[in-house]
C-alpha cells in the first residue's frame, strides 16, 4: 500500500514540475498571476466590494487617535478602548453617560485590566458623554 502512495505523490510532483516548466517558472515559485496567491492588499476586488486592507497612506496612526472626535479625554479613551475593539464601535454607539458607565463596568468585569483611576474614569465618561450621547449627531 506505501507503495501506492509514494508512486501516486511521485506523480503529482512530476506533473507540478512539468507544468512549472511548460510555463518557464521555478516549481517553487509562486505565480503572482493567479488570484488565490497573490497579495490580498494587491489583489483586484470586485465592483462594489471593499478591499478590507486600506492602502499604506490610509491607514490610521495615533496621531489619529482611531478616529475618534478631539476633545478633552480622546487621548485616555483611546488608550482604554483601542486594545480590544476598533474606534467604530464607539462612534457608532450612542449611550447616556449612564449606559456609558455600565458598559465601562462590564468590560472591567469581564476583562481583567489593570485598576482604572477613578479620575481617569471620571474623564473617560465625560469625553463619551459629550462626544457619543444619545443626542449627538
Amino acid at each position: 500500500m506505501n507503495k501506492v502512495w509514494a508512486a501516486v505523490l511521485g506523480l503529482g510532483l512530476i506533473g507540478v514540475a512539468a507544468a512549472a516548466t511548460a510555463q518557464n517558472m521555478d516549481p517553487g515559485a509562486v505565480n503572482p498571476s493567479t488570484p488565490d496567491q497573490m497579495n490580498p492588499a494587491t489583489k483586484p476586488i470586485d465592483e462594489g466590494f471593499q478591499n478590507p486592507i486600506p492602502p499604506e497612506k490610509e491607514r490610521p496612526t495615533v496621531s489619529d487617535w482611531g478616529g475618534l472626535r478631539p476633545d478633552y479625554g480622546r487621548e485616555e479613551t483611546y488608550y482604554f478602548c483601542s486594545p480590544c475593539h476598533s474606534d467604530a464601535r464607539i462612534r457608532t454607539a450612542r449611550k447616556s453617560r449612564d449606559e456609558w458607565s455600565a458598559t465601562i463596568d462590564r468590560i472591567l468585569e469581564k476583562y481583567p485590566y489593570e485598576p482604572m483611576e477613578p479620575q481617569e474614569r471620571e474623564i473617560i465618561l465625560d469625553y463619551l458623554a459629550k462626544q457619543y450621547g444619545p443626542n449627538v449627531p
